[in-house]
Formats: structure tokens, C-alpha cells, sequence
């Protein structure tokens, strides 16, 4: 069953592209743009493989599914893109990589993105799944959400699971020289599951019955785990270093009334920062070959030469 589905990204991108209208600067639209690619790449990726687990797990009576769940503790944050969570407490962290190159892994498991003739390298997706399992399960010991059986704590089995594009290409070193399994396509997901639970020895067998729940008790623990949830709120605008000084639009909060703070836009001129009319600022956008883009007082429009020298 699923318990909590991807959180929406509309509000982030429409906040960058409204920065992108604001900055002419080339070297910060630079980065407003790559962000805005790489934040559109990272949901898809994370889309196509939620489709993928939703399809296998998300209707079944033995599996609980989170999607997106961002937990802070102790000073760290670990950005998980899904767990998958069965009755006997497997815990599969997965973290989602939308590479449509050519993917290679070296002997010291480094990687290597390939496209044409370029390559470059980029951080490791296993070590940081690590880190997310070492954060995840602390949590979960500290907080003490793991449910007991018969007044004996249940012990979870954590699981990495790195999922790539099907469109990917991964080229990987000898299984003894560095060990990748768990680095699958998004489509073959059930199968490495399948083959997880089949590597699993008689005595581990016989543990696992031992602790075998049912559906409802994993439910309570992925619900509660999925409360802890922490939205990120990111200052793009600090990210940049667009500061509301330098823009030809910014917006206020009038406090005059002493009451709830009511969000009001003002507009400002660029050159002497003075408070000018809507009306007046709207003629200067309108006629952007002339002002450059930007809002202007009434004394400042007259001074074209020293306007078109900013």
C-alpha cells in the first residue's frame, strides 16, 4: 500500500522561473537554468521509478510504500526518494538516477557519466544511499518507532538499492573486484527483490518467519515514519545572490497596522530606488529596448544617456 506519494515541485519551479524573468545577469541565469534542469530531470527520474514500485507494490497487501520522505536529525538530513517496506521489516532504500548516458563503474566503485565524447565524473550513488541508510536508521533507533513482537524489539534489514533509467547503459567492474548489484534498471526492480528473498538461508528463514507482522503493524510504523517528513523550503533567491535591492520588482510586507502581515508589491526605481506608481513601472517594461528592462522614476526616465549607461 502506498503511504505517502511524491511531494509536488510546481511551487519551486515556478519560483525559479519567475527569477529567470528578473536577472539579466548571464552568470546567474546560468545557474537558475541548470537548476531548473536538473530539478525536471531529478522528477522524472524519480516519476518513471515510483511508476515502476507503485506497479509491483503499491496495491499489495504485504508491502508499504514512501515516496519522497526527507528526514532530519541530529544536524543531517537524508533526502530518501523512496523505501519499500514488507512484513518481515526489509527495508529497501532507493535512491532514483535519471541517466540517459552511458553509465560506467569503475574497480573502486567510482562513476563515470558518458555522453559522445565527453565524460565526467560525478558522486557516488552507493555511498550516497549509505549515508541515507546510516541517517534512516538511527532515526529509526532513536526515535524508537520499530515495533516489538511478543516484548521483543523487531531488528529491520536495510537494503540499497540504486535504480536507473531503463534507457541507461552501466558498464560495471567484476562482481569480486567491487560488488554492484544493487544498481538495476527501474524496470527490473521486482526481480531483484525476488532474487534478494531467494539469496535468503534456511536459518535466516527461520528468523524471518519469527518476525513476520502483519500488514497493519508495518503500516503504523511507515505512517509514522512518513510524519517525521520534513519539507524543504530552499531561499533561491540567497542560492543566486538575487537580493531584492537590485531587482526592478520587490515586494514588501507592510507591518504599519501592528496586525497580521499582509504581502503588498511595491515597485521601485532602479536607478535612485525611490517608490514609483504600477502604471509607471509598467511603461518602462513595456518599452524595454528603450529602459533595458528595467523600472525608472519619472525624473529618471529623463536622463536616457545616463540610463542607458547603467
Amino acid at each position: 500500500m502506498i503511504i505517502k506519494s511524491r511531494d509536488p515541485k510546481d511551487k519551486d519551479i515556478a519560483e525559479l522561473d519567475a527569477l529567470l524573468k528578473q536577472t539579466d545577469a548571464p552568470g546567474k541565469r546560468f545557474l537558475i537554468e541548470r537548476e531548473l534542469r536538473a530539478m525536471k530531470a531529478g522528477i522524472a527520474g524519480e516519476e518513471d521509478c515510483a511508476y515502476y514500485i507503485n506497479f509491483y507494490f503499491g496495491k499489495s497487501d504485504n508491502w508499504c510504500v514512501i515516496h519522497d520522505l526527507r528526514i532530519e536529525h541530529q544536524g543531517s538530513v537524508a533526502q530518501i526518494d523512496h523505501l519499500l517496506i514488507n512484513r518481515l521489516f526489509d527495508i529497501y532504500v532507493i535512491e532514483s538516477k535519471n541517466f540517459s548516458y552511458e553509465v560506467a563503474i569503475n574497480d573502486s566503485g567510482e562513476f563515470t557519466l558518458k555522453s559522445g565524447s565527453h565524460s565526467f565524473g560525478i558522486p557516488s550513488p552507493i555511498e550516497q544511499n549509505k549515508r541515507h541508510i546510516f541517517l534512516l536508521e538511527k532515526f529509526i533507533a532513536d526515535r524508537g518507532l520499530i515495533p516489538g513482537r511478543l516484548g521483543i524489539p523487531i531488528v529491520p534489514r536495510y537494503r540499497s538499492v540504486i535504480l536507473m533509467s531503463p534507457k541507461s547503459v552501466i558498464t560495471r567492474p567484476d562482481r569480486k573486484t567491487f560488488d554492484t548489484d544493487m544498481v538495476i534498471k527501474a524496470d527490473t526492480l521486482r526481480t531483484k527483490i525476488d532474487e534478494f528473498v531467494d539469496r535468503m538461508n534456511p536459518l535466516q528463514d527461520l528468523a524471518a518467519i519469527g518476525k513476520l507482522s502483519k500488514i497493519t503493524i508495518v503500516a503504523e510504523f511507515a505512517d509514522s515514519l512518513q510524519s517525521h517528513h520534513s519539507s524543504a523550503s530552499p531561499d533561491y533567491r540567497k542560492k543566486f545572490g538575487i537580493h531584492p535591492a537590485h531587482d526592478p520588482i520587490q515586494t514588501v510586507i507592510d507591518r504599519s497596522n501592528g496586525e497580521e502581515e499582509q504581502g503588498e508589491k511595491k515597485y521601485y526605481c532602479f536607478k535612485c530606488r525611490k517608490a514609483i506608481p504600477d502604471n509607471v513601472a509598467r511603461f518602462c517594461w513595456n518599452n524595454k529596448e528603450r529602459f533595458g528592462g528595467k523600472a525608472f522614476c519619472y525624473e529618471c526616465q529623463r536622463g536616457c544617456n545616463d540610463i542607458e549607461s547603467l
